[in-house]
C-alpha cells in the first residue's frame, strides 16, 4: 500500500510543478507585452509578429506535452504496480497450493504406512490364530482317536453281553410266542363267535332302522310335497293377484294420462304390446291390433309413455316383474 502511495506522489508533484511553470510564463509574457512601445510595435514586420506569437506559445505546448507524458508515466507506473501486485498474489497462491499438496502427500504417506502396519499386524494375528487352530485340531483329533479306541472296547464288551442276553431273550420269546399263539387262537375263535352274534344283531337292527327311515322319509316327502304344492298354489295366487293389481294400476295410469282425440268414437279400443324395464321405465310400446283410427291409436301409445315410469314395479318380486318385461294391454277407456 505504501509503494502505491509513493508511486502516485511523484506524478502528482511533476504535474504541480508544470502548472506553476505555466502560470509563471503566462504572467511574464503578459508583463512584457505591456512594456513594448508603440515605436517598437511599428518596426516589427508581420512575419516577425507571427514568429513572436509562435515563440510565446511554445512553452504552453511544451507544458501540455510534459503533462501528457507525466500522465502516461503515472498510468504506466500504476499498471506496473498492479501487475507486480498480481504476480505477487499469484506467487502467494501457488506457494499455498504447493504447501497444501505437500501436506496432503505427507498425510497420504502416513495413511499408507499406517495401512501397511495394520495389514502386517492383521497377517501376524491371522497366522497366530491359524497356528493355535492347528494345535487345537491336532489335540482334538488325538482325543477323538483315544475316545474311539475306548468306545470300541466298550462296544465289544457290550456286544458280548447283548449276545448272551439276546439268546436268553430269544428262548423266552419263543416260549411266550407259543403261549400267546394258543391264547390268540382261542381268543380269535371267541371273537368270531361274538362278531357273528353282533353282526346278526346289527343286521336286524339295521333292517329295522332302514324300514323306519323309509317310512319316515316317505311321510316326510309326502308332507313336503303337500307343503310345496300348497306354497306353489299360494304363490301362484299371490303372483296372479300382484300381477293383476299391477296391470290394473298401469291401465288406470294410462287412462288417466290419455288425451282424447276429437275423432274418438264410442267402442274404440286398441291392443298394445308394452315393454318395461325392471325399474318401471317404458322401453317400447307397439300397437298389436289397432282401432282403425290412427289418431286414437297414437294417443294410446302416447298415454303409455306419459304414464311411465311405473315405480310400483320395483316393489314386485323378481319373478313377478318378469311378467311385465313384455305384456299386452287392451286400451279401452271407460269414458268413451
Amino acid at each position: 500500500m505504501s509503494n502505491q502511495k509513493s508511486g502516485l506522489l511523484l506524478p502528482f508533484l511533476i504535474a504541480l510543478v508544470c502548472h506553476a511553470l505555466l502560470a509563471f510564463l503566462l504572467f511574464f509574457g503578459w508583463q512584457q507585452s505591456q512594456t513594448v512601445s508603440e515605436k517598437r510595435v511599428a518596426r516589427i514586420k508581420p512575419s516577425e509578429v507571427i514568429n513572436a506569437t509562435a515563440v510565446n506559445h511554445d512553452p504552453i505546448a511544451a507544458l501540455k506535452k510534459q503533462q501528457e507524458e507525466a500522465r502516461k508515466q503515472a498510468e504506466q507506473a500504476k499498471k506496473k504496480q498492479l501487475e507486480a501486485a498480481r504476480k505477487k498474489e499469484e506467487a502467494r497462491k501457488q506457494a499455498l497450493i504447493k504447501k497444501r499438496q505437500e501436506e496432503e502427500r505427507i498425510k497420504q504417506e502416513e495413511i499408507r504406512k499406517a495401512e501397511e502396519a495394520r495389514k502386517k499386524e492383521q497377517a501376524r494375528k491371522k497366522a497366530e490364530e491359524a497356528r493355535k487352530a492347528e494345535e487345537a485340531r491336532k489335540k482334538k483329533a488325538e482325543a477323538e482317536r483315544l475316545a474311539q479306541l475306548k468306545k470300541q472296547e466298550l462296544l465289544k464288551a457290550e456286544e458280548a453281553k447283548k449276545k448272551e442276553a439276546a439268546e436268553k431273550a430269544e428262548a423266552a420269546r419263543k416260549a411266550e410266542e407259543a403261549r400267546k399263539k394258543e391264547a390268540t387262537r382261542k381268543a380269535e375263535e371267541a371273537r368270531k363267535r361274538e362278531a357273528a352274534r353282533k353282526a346278526e344283531a346289527a343286521r336286524k337292527q339295521a333292517a329295522e332302522l332302514a324300514a323306519k327311515q323309509a317310512r319316515e322319509a316317505a311321510e316326510r316327502r309326502a308332507f313336503e310335497d303337500a307343503l310345496a304344492k300348497e306354497e306353489a298354489f299360494l304363490q301362484e295366487l299371490e303372483d296372479q293377484e300382484r300381477q293383476g293389481s299391477m296391470q290394473a294400476l298401469i291401465k288406470t295410469y294410462v287412462e288417466q294420462s290419455w288425451s282424447r282425440p276429437p275423432t274418438t268414437r264410442p267402442g274404440m279400443q286398441a291392443l298394445l304390446r308394452i315393454r318395461l324395464l325392471p325399474t318401471g321405465e317404458v322401453e317400447d310400446v307397439q300397437v298389436v291390433r289397432g282401432s282403425g283410427n290412427t289418431a286414437f291409436d297414437r294417443s294410446a301409445v302416447q298415454a303409455v309413455h306419459k304414464a311411465g315410469p311405473f315405480r310400483e314395479l320395483i316393489d314386485l318380486k323378481p319373478h313377478q316383474r318378469d311378467a311385465f318385461k313384455e305384456f299386452n294391454l287392451l286400451f279401452k277407456p271407460e269414458d268413451i
